[in-house]
């Protein structure tokens, strides 16, 4: 069994400097998109597509929008889609999903995977077939699953992990997984959960984008992050709820940090841990 952490969108927001805390407006920090692929038995489980090749040849225009705001770095080689073939796999390999949330940069690569079966937490799915309001309209793309995928639905059934509710564990080669809810971000937000032969990995996804936030036992920010965060939450309900969770992941790995390893999505400084290559790229000096 392989893991691998993939970048599969970097990107270059105006506000990267208070959120992170380093580097300036004209040269960026940049911000990652961290997803997993794991080698199993039966076949490969990618946590998160990131961008996916659609929203470079013909995005539409709240992607664009998107790439706009974010100062997204258009490599279309950092697409899940090329980063599988990179690695010596084909496509139909992928034979398992599972999605943190469907914000259009977690799931901008659907597509590229048609015969993968799409899991999903229960809450998030009625979020995109029953959107609420205009938010969840507008950064959740109907054209990221217009391909109809094969989706399977988790809800909780009373199953308990670490103190956390969770759904039911799914069996897949060597590997189990299951969704955490974290929700706040959106309206089903969660993490996903592996058990591998090593330990636990915990992809939070968006519940958090600054690894300070999350120390066990010295929990810090930048000096401007939590400004930041409430400014960008007058613009959009999903920043507001971004340190919802910090308190009970501090807790978890106060607790159990030797068995699970933490991680969110978008923050360049827990990607490096697991891709040291990519150190220099992404932590400039």
């Amino acid at each position: 069994m392989q893991i691998h952490h993939l970048n599969c969108g970097t990107l270059y927001p105006l506000m990267n400097p208070w959120i992170l805390g380093t580097g300036t407006l004209r040269q960026r920090p940049p911000l990652v998109t961290h997803c997993l692929l794991i080698e199993t038995s039966e076949g490969l489980l990618l946590v998160d597509t990131g961008f996916g090749l659609r929203d470079y040849t013909f995005p539409s225009a709240p992607v664009r929008m998107f790439m706009a705001y974010s100062y997204y770095k258009k490599d279309i080689y950092e697409t899940a889609y090329h980063q599988v073939q990179g690695l010596g796999y084909e496509i139909a390999d992928v034979r398992q999903i599972a999605i943190t949330h469907m914000h259009l940069d977690h799931v901008g690569g659907l597509p590229d995977f048609p015969e993968a079966t799409v899991n999903i937490f229960g809450d998030e799915y009625r979020a995109i077939t029953q959107p609420r309001d205009l938010e969840e309209r507008m950064i959740c793309r109907r054209e990221h699953w217009a391909h109809d995928p094969l989706w399977e639905g988790h809800a909780l059934e009373g199953d308990r992990w670490f103190g956390f509710d969770c759904t039911p564990p799914v069996k897949f080669g060597e590997i189990e997984f299951f969704f955490v809810p974290l929700t706040g971000h959106t309206r089903g937000h969660s993490a996903v959960v592996i058990r591998t032969p090593e330990g636990w990995l915990m992809h939070c996804g968006d519940a958090y984008v600054y690894h300070g936030g999350v120390d066990p036992h010295q929990p810090h920010y930048p000096p401007r992050h939590q400004l930041m965060l409430r400014i960008m939450g007058l613009f959009s309900k999903a920043f507001r709820v971004f340190e919802l969770h910090a308190p009970s992941l501090r807790a978890l790995q106060r607790q159990h940090g030797e068995e699970v390893q933490v991680f969110c999505a978008h923050d360049p400084v827990e990607f490096v841990r697991y891709r040291p290559d990519l150190k220099s790229t992404l932590l400039p000096a």
